[in-house]
């Protein structure tokens, strides 16, 4: 919002899309993140001084660089909106103000795989172990699906119907980070896999 007004451009989200995400779409996932199991390691760690800082072990930087990454990603979201209609030869903000909305509820909800762990990535962890998890964040799809798609939520949120090629654009820019790590582990689990290989001929 607030890089927005300094370079000049609309707002991007609304105030009652602002009180959506904080309110509904953050909240199942949040609760679903405490019941995570134990990570298998664990108790093999060195326990943490009493002294040490919440934000120590760079937690603070991830946190910080998190979110100037989900503001960037909905800020070109937004952008890319603008572009869409003008294109079409209309000047309302609908369909990028939900490109922008949709873009950061799925930043945050492709994020929570991520906060599951400060060691392993997401496909190390398995995505099945956390079944909490997997229906928090399916209802927080479902309910911002609502919002885009029932006409009286509509009408409340001010958002817009969006086409395939928008969400494309969408999920691509909000799991940019998670798709990237996708691409590192499965390298990662070829390499290890055809070095194994080669030991075992030789």
């Amino acid at each position: 919002m607030l890089l927005a007004s300094l370079l000049g451009m609309p707002l991007p989200l609304l105030p009652i899309q602002i009180l959506w995400i904080n309110l509904v779409t953050d909240g199942f996932p949040a609760l679903a993140l405490g019941l995570e199991p134990p990570e298998p390691d664990i108790m093999k760690r060195k326990p943490r001084p009493r002294s040490e800082s919440l934000f120590a072990r760079r937690l603070g930087w991830i946190i910080f660089s998190r979110g100037i990454f989900i503001a960037l990603v909905t800020l070109a979201a937004f952008t890319i909106g603008i572009v869409f209609t003008r294109m079409h030869g209309s000047n309302t903000l609908e369909v990028a103000r939900t490109m922008a909305f949709s873009t950061l509820v799925f930043a945050q909800l492709f994020y929570v795989f991520e906060c599951r762990s400060e060691v392993y990535s997401p496909f190390e962890l398995g995505f099945f172990k956390n079944s909490y998890l997997l229906i928090a964040v399916l209802a927080s799809v479902l309910m911002q699906l609502a919002v885009l798609y029932i006409p009286v939520l509509q009408a409340v949120f001010k958002t817009g119907t969006l086409t395939p090629w928008q969400w494309l654009i969408i999920l691509l820019l909000s799991g940019i980070k998670l798709w990237w790590k996708f691409i590192l582990y499965t390298f990662n689990r070829l390499f290890v896999w055809r070095l194994d290989y080669a030991k075992i001929n030789s």
